[in-house]
């Protein structure tokens, strides 16, 4: 016959009336349980904090990955009914960059987008010199629009546009420039003439306006002279070409009139000794880029920082329009494109654009009395 033993086989096996009495399944004692320590507040917060950074970062790369157009609207004092609403695409600071293969984010953003006239102004060429990302730009450009001209100009990170340094490969033009001019890009060596009708535009870059040509003609003419006594055909060329856009521009400068309508192309932003002279106080509309917009923007607060000596505190939080956009000097508009490109010496610690999308732009010039 089995019998139940009359003690426990362990010390934990019973217990006294007396000694479990104060357990209770709501409120067990802490001395056989350890309570759950509640997560601190400012762990949660942070980590809800680098979650929502992360979120933004991602969206700001999806984003980065398309070209933005922007519109803006430019009134000319003067403007003729033939020129009202003629449209300039800007494009600046590819730096290089792709937007897809052969671009192909350029004829998504631009498709069934009307324009008179492109104008590259500058820094299209990568840091290490590569220009396939321009080549594929223009070869995308001229499928868009193929009776568009399109102009361009150096920025100060591009190579020189004509050098002797490139007559060992066949001629003193830049591999880039010939590249670009073989896909129906036109270097803006000399002011253009655009006439439609009763009116004239100019299309020009800020040195055709303020350089001495009575006292670089002379100098032009005997570079010519000693090119030909060396007989070098690299040199001729060069020669030939110099005192060539000299000769253009002073023709274009005797045919310029005050009532005609001048849109600039430089790199680098103006300062306001640049728009001194009877000249270049003409000037409608003047394009540039360069500085990227500041590459990082803060909403409200605009570009952490741009390198200029001539704002202040050196361009730490220069102010939100500054460098971006629209604006107005005098009687001339100002457009400073935020440009495409990310990597820049100016920036070496920053290879990334932070809410400022890659961006072209289309300026329409309407007419106005004021």
């Amino acid at each position: 016959m089995n019998r139940r033993p009359q003690k426990s086989r362990s010390g934990y096996d019973s217990f006294s009336p007396s000694q479990v009495a104060h357990f209770k399944v709501s409120s067990p004692d802490t001395r056989f349980f350890e309570s759950r320590k509640k997560q601190p507040v400012r762990r949660i917060v942070l980590l809800s904090l680098l979650a929502l950074v992360l979120l933004l970062l991602l969206v700001n790369l999806a984003v980065n990955q398309f070209v933005q157009v922007r519109t803006v609207t430019v009134p000319v004092k003067g403007l003729d009914e033939a020129f009202d609403g003629f449209t300039i695409l800007q494009i600046s600071d590819l730096k290089g960059a792709s937007f897809g293969g052969d671009q192909s984010m350029f004829s998504f953003a631009l498709r069934n987008r009307d324009f008179d006239l492109v104008v590259l102004t500058g820094d299209m060429i990568s840091a290490r010199g590569n220009a396939q990302p321009l080549y594929a730009l223009l070869e995308a450009l001229q499928t868009l629009a193929p009776d568009v001209p399109v102009y361009f100009i150096a920025g100060d990170s591009d190579p020189e546009p004509t050098s002797m340094d490139y007559a060992a490969g066949g001629s003193p033009f830049a591999p880039w420039v010939l590249g670009a001019q073989q896909r129906g890009a036109m270097l803006l060596s000399a002011p253009q003439r655009i006439e439609r009708e009763e009116q004239t535009l100019w299309l020009t870059t800020s040195a055709h306006l303020s350089l001495d040509i009575d006292t670089m003609q002379p100098q032009f003419e005997i570079g010519y002279l000693r090119a030909l006594e060396s007989g070098d055909e690299n040199e001729i060329e060069l020669a030939t070409y110099n005192l060539g856009w000299l000769n253009a521009t002073r023709e274009a400068r005797e045919a310029m009139e005050e009532d005609d309508v001048y849109v600039t192309a430089t790199h680098v932003p103006p300062t306001d000794n640049d728009l001194t002279g009877s000249l270049t106080q003409r000037i409608d509309l003047l394009l540039c880029g360069h500085y990227l917009g500041g590459l990082v923007r803060l909403p409200l607060a605009g570009p952490v920082f741009i390198p200029s000596q001539s704002l202040p505190l050196y361009g730490l939080f220069p102010g939100a329009d500054t460098y971006a956009g629209l604006s107005r000097r005098g009687t001339t508009y100002i457009h400073t494109s935020t440009g495409l490109g990310s990597r820049d010496d100016l920036y070496p610690g920053f290879f990334f654009r932070l809410f400022n999308p890659p961006s072209v732009t289309l300026l329409t010039l309407t007419m106005s009395t004021i």
